[in-house]
């Protein structure tokens, strides 16, 4: 024997079977049994289901390849052989056996195979786990992207959708993994949950869908409406009054955010059930369309939004009345937001824990925070959060917004012309206390009165979408649209809601005339008139607006040259609007260029 057999006989012993001793073959677990298996199986002499891998050997534990001491079960005898990687293995090199190492007979060359399995690597406990999460992702979530191309991970099921590093997520995935470990209860480390999410996300192709944040959203391609109530989500298709119930639809749910219940008969309801509402609540009865075409709003996310004030003094009722409103649109594990945040930057922070806002007892807002509520009504991409960290990725957010108070607190122009005040004091609305004792059923009645209602605007808004008469009232131009036909769903005419609004706005339309006296000559010019229509220059508007100038002017702003007034025109026809009164501009600028104030037709029918 030369010095390298001697070296591969040391080294590899099995194959040499000169020099083989019952003590080598138990060392390497190639028991007879094993001899005679390969043979047999390489004679078809038994069947892959029959025979399989034998009782463990005691011998020493560097063990036979594939002979696991794990639970797994062994793999058959003959499926290994029949292993395409593993017949290829007599024909790839083996730099650790020589030429030499050969047992000289046919078994030799199916021991080569057999030992083939070595050739795979052996994962480490860290890729096998990657692995293992890896597998829990593809079984439970799908890939979504946000209008900024982050990363979404959606629950096939639920439809939940979250950053793709959110702690919810990490959190879920650790504890499952533990219970699904069976019998072994092994736990993993944040790091591997993140790198199997890293290797999830980037190795998959996302789908096309943007996921709806909140409780409504609609699909601008198909015009389809989703209102996610929990995990069931109803869809409305255009010119449809019914809806359908679908699991798993892709929506970001905001953190304090509970399921709404929904019930099964729904269909039973009437409209009119909505009614309910006024029974256990102080909310006006003598507002009740507002309030209704409010409450739709505030389920059709791309509506032009309107936030509600709740004036009079804060009252175990108005209270009560409030909550139930947050019940039944956004039920939240708190229904009030105590303070106002102070920052643009800390309202979009709190955006993220409630689809509706609710602030309780709201004494003042500065502009700044106006400009937040009103910013986050509207929609904005905001950074998602947890409670403590950023994520990294932007969610586009849109809001609904109620508080109360004692007067008005609103005072940012744009922000006024898209708020609805509601006076508690009149109220004259029900007994909170007596009028339903099963609070609970009182909330499914409502909500299913409300879902009729909403069908019902679903089906007849392509009559209004359109129509431009509603634009002259500004920011509540779709709560006019909506208004109407709630009205129609409850067999009340069109009219009532008109002078519910007239009566409504008066005293808002009041305290903002007397801080605009163009706005209030140009209203009194047009109540003056015979046709309700003028036409004039801006020049010759001057002059006959001086002889309707209010009294007193504190302020100091009534213009006094035509470009002064041309710019107050500008900053008052959406006041007038509310007023029924459109003022427009006709030809060019200048002190000679036309503008007309006309009283629109439509509000006198």
């Amino acid at each position: 024997m030369t010095d390298h057999d001697q070296d591969n006989h040391e080294n590899h012993p099995v194959g040499h079977e000169g020099a083989s001793t019952k003590h080598q073959r138990r060392g390497l677990r190639l028991s007879e049994h094993w001899r005679e298996q390969a043979r047999k199986v390489a004679s078809g002499e038994i069947d892959d289901v029959e025979e399989t891998s034998p009782t463990r050997d005691t011998g020493p534990n560097f063990s036979f390849p594939n002979a696991s001491h794990d639970d797994e079960p062994p793999a058959t005898v003959k499926s290994l052989f029949r292993d395409p990687d593993l017949q290829a293995a007599p024909n790839t090199s083996w730099p650790s056996w020589s030429a030499a190492s050969d047992w000289g007979s046919e078994s030799g060359t199916r021991g080569m195979g057999f030992f083939g399995a070595r050739q795979v690597p052996k994962q480490s406990r860290h890729d096998r786990q990657v692995a293992d999460v890896m597998s829990m992702l593809k079984g439970q979530f799908y890939i979504t992207n946000n209008g900024s191309r982050s990363p979404l991970l959606t629950d096939k099921f639920t439809g939940e959708t979250l950053p793709h590093f959110d702690p919810k997520i990490l959190e879920r995935l650790k504890g499952e993994y533990w219970r699904t470990s069976i019998g072994r209860q092994q736990d993993v480390s944040y790091g591997v949950i993140k790198s199997a999410i890293s290797n999830f996300v980037y190795g998959a192709i996302p789908e096309a869908v943007l996921p709806v944040y909140g409780r409504a959203g609609v699909d601008l391609n198909s015009g389809r409406r989703a209102l996610i109530l929990g995990n069931q989500c109803l869809i409305f298709s255009p010119g449809l009054s019914s809806y359908e119930i679908r699991n798993g639809i892709p929506h970001v749910m905001p953190r304090e955010s509970f399921p709404v219940s929904v019930p099964d008969d729904i269909g039973n309801v009437h409209p009119q059930s909505i009614s309910t509402l006024f029974d256990v609540t102080s909310l006006p009865r003598d507002s009740d369309l507002l309030v209704i075409a409010w409450m739709i709003m505030a389920w059709r996310s791309d509506s032009a939004p309107v936030l509600l004030e709740l004036l009079g003094e804060v009252t175990p009722e108005l209270i009560d009345s409030q909550k139930l409103l947050k019940t039944v649109i956004d039920p939240a594990s708190s229904l009030f937001e105590i303070e106002v945040p102070k920052t643009v930057k800390q309202v979009d922070i709190r955006a993220q824990c409630h689809y509706l806002m609710s602030f309780h007892q709201v004494d003042s807002l500065t502009e700044t925070q106006q400009k937040g509520l009103l910013s986050i009504m509207q929609g904005k991409a905001v950074e998602w959060r947890t409670k403590t960290k950023r994520s990294g990725v932007d969610l586009f957010i849109r809001c609904a917004i109620m508080l109360n108070s004692s007067e008005s607190v609103v005072t940012y122009a744009p922000l006024s012309g898209a708020t609805l005040s509601i006076e508690m004091d009149e109220a004259g609305g029900g007994n909170p206390q007596n009028a339903v004792k099963d609070r609970s059923m009182a909330e499914r009645t409502i909500i299913h009165g409300l879902l009729q209602i909403f069908g019902h605007v679903n089906k007849f808004w392509g009559h209004v979408e359109n129509d431009r008469q509603f634009d002259c009232y500004g920011g509540l131009r779709d709560l006019c649209r909506i208004g109407v036909l709630v009205a129609d769903a409850l067999g009340r005419g069109t009219a009532e809601f008109w002078q519910q609004l007239d009566v409504n706005q008066q005293s808002r339309r009041d305290y903002e005339l007397e801080e605009n006296p163009v706005a209030m000559a140009v209203k009194r010019v047009i109540d003056a008139s015979e046709n309700g229509r003028i036409e004039a220059t801006v020049k010759d508007w001057l002059v006959l607006l001086d002889g309707y100038r209010p009294e007193s002017d504190p302020a100091g702003s009534w213009p006094v040259t035509s470009r002064g007034l041309a710019a107050k025109f500008k900053q008052s026809r959406a006041l007038l609007s509310t007023f029924g009164i459109q003022l427009v501009p006709l030809e060019k600028r200048g002190p000679y260029g036309r503008w007309r104030a006309s009283c629109d037709a439509s509000r006198q029918q």
